[in-house]
């Protein structure tokens, strides 16, 4: 009977526990969605000012390369 009892118990502390881990899971998630979607953006946005700036490197060698030829 002990034993039925220490299952019995288990199985009410496990169920509360999953119930607890549904309700504080979901904001948790979101949290860290955003977090990814800051780091995301900010990623993004560090590859589109290093191709402004290789880009303008490149056409401003480019523009020394004919101006030194003519």
């Amino acid at each position: 009977m002990r034993f039925a009892a220490g299952l019995t118990a288990a199985g009410v502390i496990g169920w509360l526990l999953l119930e607890a881990l549904k309700i504080l899971m979901i904001p948790a998630a979101a949290w860290v969605m955003g977090l990814l979607a800051v780091a995301l953006k900010i990623v993004l946005m560090a590859l589109a000012v290093g191709a402004a700036l290789g880009v303008g490197v490149f056409l401003f060698r480019r523009a020394r390369k004919a101006q030194a030829e003519t």
